[in-house]
């Protein structure tokens, strides 16, 4: 570590000392006694430098002690309240890297093989369809010349930005479809459940906008691609699907979530078959309010309809509720609900309850979807107009992402119980998803556990749960199955919880206290949710290269294997020691004396000294000789 990038990282700690007063590290953490106590984020932090002003009048420092006792994370400095507090000269100092700057840490996926059958899959013909007879992109005056440049404008910052326009026969603009760089990095990591939105599409906006979303590690969603359609045919969304399918290299997510629509279906059968495919329950209970609004005993039938979704917890109990809510009001005749009971596996909790959804659709009455671009675009928006403001809503996305990790790296979440699990926990989820589990926890007083069956090693259980209705003064009491093994430590809930969220429900949590188990079995502690899911991700990616035959094929592999490095030094927050390394590795190609079979390494100039403690003098770097006569291999200070 060199100097200037000790006394950076002294920085983040000494800020946050003289400086904040709730984010503060360096003290001694406060220990109340009470049960749900506050959180201290103060560690009494070690690290500190003393300066004395000399006769020279130079400051020098005296003591300098650059050891941290927790994580430091110096991008994350503008979300500090002493950071807040800077004057506006201050803080672009700060981002600029000039005196005073706020501390910056510095020091393959699709065979070539495989491209002609991405062209083909995009601009192939359909087999089962005619892409001749369909409407037009209906477009406000300005909306195709904001278009172009916006294209010209993202593809000229990136050339990783993807996008493609459907053409009429007389050259005519019919769909469009779009994903930056971003969203086709984010795709690699947030692919198991996908959404598509089409929200505005069924809500007739002016701007036909649909998008593709995926969750991240902080439960947010992750924008992965747009598109702009002239109707909602079949034809429509299969050009959609293979656009974006193309786009994400022919990785297909294992889930989608979609709305109610024969056009999406037939496209997700034809495009991704195989892929589990769901349509979004809230917008079920959407149309059910629009379709059966003018029934008479309208109330009562959504108020059945809603019991039979939500509180069935087999399938005999769904059919015995939803026979009871056609006989019981006479709609043995009404075609939208036979449509929606013959579709009944696709948007039904009880039959979807074994894929992992992470969370994506709602299961409870009193939840909701909300659009990517919710609070950006209204009815009345243009497409000239999104556009315009599109780069600064993404921006803003982002920064509540790069929030996230702020809180879930430097903050904690006071406990609200004393089980082991919960500090267990707390060491490794992101801070979003640790309060769903606390959640649960807390709602571990509601639930009574009673043995049922106890032969050998797997044990059955019934949880009973009492349970607030909407008016928050009633109660309804629920009984919950558990099986639990105590040889595999493997726990399963008629409610399925853990299966769709990933997160463990509260009534496995109650079994697993009842037998006094200490900690959360490990399989049950999802990669997916963890504060490093990224980077767990990018160490378990495969590194099979290929071999391209020709120059051209080559450089377009290496393009994407840098796009990942590029990724990965995001992610570890390791710019400018990317930056040097990439200043490095050209150097090292460039060399006449290298050939193909050299073996390139990175040797630290560093001597594995250990003095933390300078005194009397100021601090200077100590650089050794690497003894080399040559460049053998890219060396750079690590």
């Amino acid at each position: 570590m060199d100097r200037t990038l000790a006394f950076q990282k002294l920085a983040w700690c000494s800020i946050t000392t003289w400086r904040s007063t709730d984010s503060t590290v360096g003290g001694r953490p406060r220990y109340e006694p009470k049960f749900r106590k506050r959180a201290s984020s103060t560690t009494n932090c070690p690290a500190r430098i003393r300066v004395k002003l000399w006769g020279d009048k130079l400051l020098h420092v005296e003591l300098a002690n650059l050891d941290h006792n927790h994580p430091v994370s110096p991008a994350m400095a503008r979300f500090l309240n002493s950071y807040k507090q800077l004057s506006g000269p201050a803080k672009r100092r700060l981002r600029m890297g000039g005196p005073g700057a706020m501390p910056v840490e510095e020091p393959s996926k699709m065979p070539v093989d495989k491209l002609g059958a991405l062209e083909e899959l995009l601009f192939g013909e359909s087999k089962n369809h005619s892409f001749v007879e369909r409407g037009r992109l209906k477009l406000q005056p300005g909306d195709s010349e904001a278009l172009r440049l916006f294209f010209t404008r993202m593809q000229a910052k990136n050339a990783n930005f993807f996008n493609v326009i459907d053409l009429d026969d007389e050259g005519c603009v019919r769909n469009v479809f779009w994903a930056d760089a971003w969203s086709r990095a984010m795709y690699e990591y947030y692919n198991d459940a996908i959404t598509l939105d089409t929200s505005y599409v069924v809500s007739k906006h002016d701007m036909p906008l649909v998008t593709f979303l995926g969750v991240n590690h902080h439960g947010q969603s992750v924008l992965l691609g747009c598109g702009l359609l002239s109707d909602e045919t079949a034809e429509t969304y299969t050009w959609l699907f293979k656009a974006w399918v193309a786009c994400m290299s022919g990785n297909l997510p294992k889930a989608i979530i979609t709305d109610q629509c024969r056009g999406i279906q037939s496209a997700v059968a034809e495009v991704v078959p195989g892929v589990r495919h769901r349509i979004c329950l809230h917008q079920i209970m959407k149309k059910a309010a629009e379709q059966l609004s003018g029934l008479s005993e309208y109330k009562a039938i959504s108020k059945a309809l809603q019991k039979a979704a939500y509180d069935s917890l087999t399938v005999d109990e769904f059919e015995g509720e939803w026979s009871t809510l056609i006989t019981y009001n006479g709609l043995q005749g009404h075609d939208w609900l036979r449509s929606l009971y013959e579709c009944r596996f696709s948007w039904v909790p009880i039959f979807l309850k074994d894929a992992f959804w992470a969370g994506m659709s709602a299961t409870q009455r009193s939840e909701t979807i909300t659009p990517f671009f919710e609070g950006y675009v209204d009815l009345k928006t243009s497409l000239k107009q999104f556009l315009g403001k599109y780069e600064m809503i993404l921006q803003s996305k982002y920064e509540k992402e790069a929030q996230a990790d702020f809180e879930t790296f430097h903050k904690q979440r006071p406990p609200v119980s004393k089980f082991y699990m919960e500090e267990q926990l707390s060491k490794v989820y992101t801070h979003n998803m640790f309060k769903k589990l606390q959640d649960e926890i807390e709602a571990i007083m509601y639930c009574h556990v009673s043995l049922m069956n106890g032969d050998g090693p797997i044990s059955t259980f019934n949880v009973k749960e009492c349970i607030f209705l909407e008016d928050g003064k009633r109660t309804m009491s629920k009984i919950f199955a558990v099986t639990y093994n105590t040889e595999e430590k493997d726990i399963t809930c008629i409610c399925g919880g853990f299966q769709f969220s990933g997160i463990l429900c509260r009534h496995s949590l109650s079994v697993l206290k009842f037998q006094q188990v200490r900690e959360v079995p490990s399989q049950y502690v999802l990669d997916r949710w963890k504060k490093d899911f990224r980077q767990l991700h990018v160490m378990g990616r495969l590194s099979s290269d290929v071999v391209p035959d020709n120059r051209v094929d080559r450089y377009d592999y290496l393009s994407m294997r840098c796009l990942q490095l590029v990724d990965s030094a995001v992610l570890s927050d390791k710019y400018r020691l990317a930056l040097r390394l990439v200043r490095e590795v050209e150097k090292f190609l460039l060399n006449s004396n290298t050939h193909d079979d050299t073996q390139p390494r990175i040797k630290s100039r560093i001597p594995k000294v250990k003095p933390n403690t300078v005194t009397g003098q100021n601090l200077v770097n100590v650089v050794t000789d690497n003894g080399n006569g040559g460049p053998k291999g890219p060396e750079v200070l690590v």
